[in-house]
């Protein structure tokens, strides 16, 4: 599903450079309701020019607002390569936006304007809008683009900024994920870039450390299109992961929680779980599986069990009903020779968890009180030496109910010596009329 809106991304940004900055005719009506849109822009695009110090104008079909639907002006506007401080100012018709010593030199400029102006009937722009121009140098050809995803819920990131720094010590180009996540940039100059995507909460403009980002470096080569693997935000740690606690999962199985997610494709061979008690002797552990592992397992076993297990008899005239007592024992694969495969990824990323379980050579006592101990985990951020203890308490099984428990002799009439009408042996009172009183 990515892929395809990411090829149909190419597709329309192949369509930017002769539609970019093209005129449309103003809704008509006294209150408009269709999208605002741009009509003019200067620079126009795709124009070269020489350095100058501004400002550059956008002009809409109707009067805008000062007041976009979220932020403020200049949080409507991108510039790319920031070379300064970026001030937008308003107008009638349009917006005029400056920068901190003007437009330099040998330099392609995109400007974003985001679909958060709207006009005074708040009619917003239906989506970004693009345009280039040059100080110098042409316009090289090629494009860099990826999905922004959240990296605990692998849903897509609205409105993440995405940072390209050209190495080692290059301007840095800028642009927003849109409302699927996508991001694109057209016209960088070849050469070498560190992009990164970061969740912008208190609007800097910068990757602070508190907020969820993603980093790569990549290669741009003039008529390249290329498109990054998914760049997965999440929030900075320094911190390994604490053991929150043990939980029951049944006589061989235990689950452990932690304060942090774990990477779910992440091995696990090198954390370490023991289980002891003050008294007596505590089950090894024989295995540790993530989560989303135990989950398949558990599936693919309960299949097998389908499988194995005859159907129960049915209507004694249904000609295909099964009797049980005319089932061959031998012919019957035993349960526990069943073998379960591994898991297999699907095609699907997984999600991170904060659980893991641990399978046990042995089943825990009930009522026991057990200590668990955990090492070497390492969490979602590449962080290892997390771990800690924590006490299991196995609860006791649940009483079996006692069918009779109303009727301690069994009588399916609640009469303890068997009497049809349900009267007491020896009970005058209760006795047939006409019968003799017992002695």
């Amino acid at each position: 599903m990515r892929s395809r809106r990411l090829a149909l991304l190419i597709v329309g940004l192949g369509m930017v450079a002769v539609g970019c900055a093209q005129a449309s005719q103003p809704a008509g009506g006294p209150v408009p309701e269709t999208p605002l849109q741009v009509i003019s822009v200067s620079p126009d695009t795709f124009e070269i020019r020489s350095p100058f110090g501004g400002p550059l104008r956008v002009e809409f079909e109707r009067r805008v607002s000062e007041r976009p639907s979220s932020g403020t002006l200049r949080d409507a506007v991108v510039v790319s390569p920031r070379t300064g401080t970026v001030e937008v100012s308003h107008r009638r018709r349009g917006i005029e936006i400056s920068m901190e010593g003007g437009f330099r030199e040998e330099t392609v400029y995109q400007i974003t304007i985001l679909p958060i102006l709207q006009d005074l009937f708040q009619n917003r722009m239906e989506e970004p809008f693009d345009f280039f121009f040059s100080t110098g140098p042409d316009f090289e050809p090629n494009l860099l683009a990826g999905i922004l995803i959240d990296r605990l819920t692998l849903q897509e990131v609205d409105g993440a900024r995405v940072d390209a720094r050209r190495l080692p010590d290059g301007p840095t180009h800028s642009t927003v994920a849109d409302s699927t996540g996508i991001f694109a940039f057209q016209y960088l100059p070849s050469g070498r870039y560190r992009v990164t995507a970061y969740n912008d909460l208190n609007r800097d403009r910068e990757p602070d450390f508190n907020e969820p980002q993603d980093s790569i470096e990549v290669e741009v080569v003039m008529g390249d299109t290329l498109i990054l693997s998914d760049l997965a935000l999440l929030e900075p740690d320094t911190t390994a992961a604490v053991l929150a606690g043990v939980s029951f999962v049944d006589s061989l199985t235990v689950e452990a929680r932690f304060d942090d997610h774990l990477d779910p494709e992440a091995s696990l061979e090198g954390l370490r779980a023991l289980i002891s008690r003050e008294e007596g002797e505590a089950p090894e552990v024989v295995e540790i599986l993530h989560r989303w592992e135990w989950d398949a397992r558990e599936a693919l076993r309960r299949e097998a069990e389908e499988e194995t297990d005859p159907d129960p008899p049915g209507d004694p005239d249904d000609p295909d009903a099964v009797d049980p007592d005319a089932i061959d024992p031998d012919e019957v694969e035993d349960l526990e020779a069943v073998e379960v495969p591994d898991a297999p990824l699907d095609d699907e990323p997984l999600l991170p968890a904060q659980e893991i379980v641990f399978v046990l050579d042995g089943p825990l006592e009930p009522g026991a009180v057990y200590m668990v101990e955990v090492t070497g985990v390492t969490n979602i951020n590449g962080i290892s030496g997390g771990g800690g203890e924590a006490e299991l308490e196995v609860p006791e099984p649940e009483p079996e109910e006692d069918p009779d428990e109303d009727d301690p002799d069994g009588d399916p009439d609640g009469d303890p010596d068997g009497d049809p009408d349900g009267g007491a042996a020896g009970d005058p009172a209760r006795e047939p009329r006409g019968a003799p009183a017992m002695p």
